[in-house]
């Protein structure tokens, strides 16, 4: 049943990060004009992201007396892997790759990587925001009670993961660039990967890695129909430099 309920989270959360489909570059159709007249994020994402993360928080000892192994080789391995997607080198990296890309004059490449760059930002600064707010504490501070808050404290707090924030940003995000389903799964693998790290290295609890999921989706959503929304107006070059 927890492992049922734990799929059911994540899957959630991925399919409310792809659904629809590969929303890539607007193009200046009745069907995009339509879509610009709608609310950039949506009630039933926010509803959906705090569903999941409910369900995370029935399961959070659970999870973490089953994925917490210390002695885990493998999931040793996983979890040097899964942290590398959300540490802070993404930043200086996608930086990096936008202003290569505006140099050389590539659209594309500029496009691609300063909007996974937002994407990555917003959800990283947003998830600070609430992470110093709330105050929860991490799992191997206090191992029997996931419903431990410290409010307005800046030192070890766990909810939501900025980790998992920043991964999944990163994958809605590029997922949305390229058209494909085989893209789709790779890219949440890998966020997923860092998901599990922060649970098997013991920095978060369940429901972190779920709601920290779920900004980083919003964040992505928000950051591409923000832009879509802006290449439909009479100063497009300068307003989706504006952010």
């Amino acid at each position: 049943m927890h492992k049922r309920s734990i799929a059911f989270s994540l899957l959630a959360l991925i399919g409310l990060a792809t659904m629809p489909l590969h929303a890539q570059e607007p193009k200046l159709d009745s069907a995009t004009i339509a879509r610009a007249n709608k609310p950039i994020l949506r009630t039933g994402e926010f509803l959906g992201v705090l569903g999941a993360t409910a369900i995370g928080m029935a399961l959070d000892q659970a999870v973490r007396n089953r994925i917490r192994d210390p002695h885990d080789k493998l999931g040793r391995t996983l979890s040097d892997i899964g942290n590398a997607q959300g540490s802070a080198f993404v930043y200086p990296t996608l930086l990096v790759l936008s202003v290569a890309g505006k140099v050389i004059g590539s659209k594309g490449l500029y496009g691609v990587s300063s909007r996974a760059l937002k994407s990555a930002l917003v959800g990283g600064v947003g998830g600070l925001v609430l992470k110093s707010a709330i105050g929860r504490q991490r799992p191997y501070l206090s191992p029997n009670s996931p419903f431990s808050f410290h409010p307005f404290s800046f030192k070890d707090n766990a909810f939501p993961s900025g980790h998992t924030t920043v991964a999944f940003a990163l994958a809605t995000s590029f997922s949305r660039e390229i058209n494909g389903q085989w893209d789709d799964a790779a890219f949440f693998t890998l966020a997923s990967l860092t998901a599990y790290a922060r649970l098997h290295d013991d920095k978060h609890w369940f429901s972190d890695v779920v709601f920290g999921a779920g900004v980083g989706i919003l964040s992505a959503r928000f950051v591409h129909r923000r832009e879509a929304k802006l290449l439909l107006g009479r100063n497009v070059i300068g307003a989706s430099l504006d952010f």
